[in-house]
């Protein structure tokens, strides 16, 4: 798939940010009935976190989620091995970089992210902004590289299954 633009990917964030409540649940009802094995995922691995982590990390899902249903293209159904599949993946690669020099985290980081690099910038910049903001979720180290883990994973399916 094509990157989606910087200009669409904030259009329909600063859109999210704009629902009322029962439109977010509707919505979010719709991206369960579209991709069921994939909220289960989502679901269960922000279990245990705190409730506010938890709607942090709902919330940038869905908005990622609705950058690439908005992108005018459609999303394949996600299975529950694609999505193990990629997230061990992802979870590899970032458990290879652990030590590694700054250069090669560099290098490394401008491949994986690059095929959807202006989703992957909201993603960063969401994770970052509720860390830095007073009044916002406060996000630990292991929080945020664990968020990161997953909605990277999520960016890298919608990517692979959007056509």
């Amino acid at each position: 798939m094509e990157p989606i633009s910087e200009k669409f990917v904030e259009k329909t964030w600063q859109e999210v940010a704009g629902f009322s409540t029962n439109r977010a649940i509707k919505e979010m009802q719709k991206m369960g009935k579209n991709q069921p094995d994939l909220l289960a995922f989502l679901m269960a691995l922000i279990e245990d976190m705190d409730p506010e982590v938890r709607e942090l990390a709902i919330y940038i899902a869905f908005v990622v989620y609705r950058i690439f249903e908005g992108s005018q293209n459609k999303i394949k159904k996600i299975t529950s091995k694609e999505i193990i599949d990629c997230y061990e993946y992802n979870e590899d690669l970032i458990g290879k970089l652990e030590g590694a020099d700054e250069k090669f985290i560099d290098r490394i980081a401008r491949i994986q992210i690059s095929k959807q690099p202006y989703v992957m910038k909201y993603v960063v910049e969401a994770l970052m902004e509720s860390s830095e903001e007073g009044d916002d979720v406060v996000l630990t180290d292991e929080d945020s590289g664990f968020l990161f883990l997953l909605l990277k994973t999520l960016v890298d399916l919608l990517d692979k299954k959007t056509y």
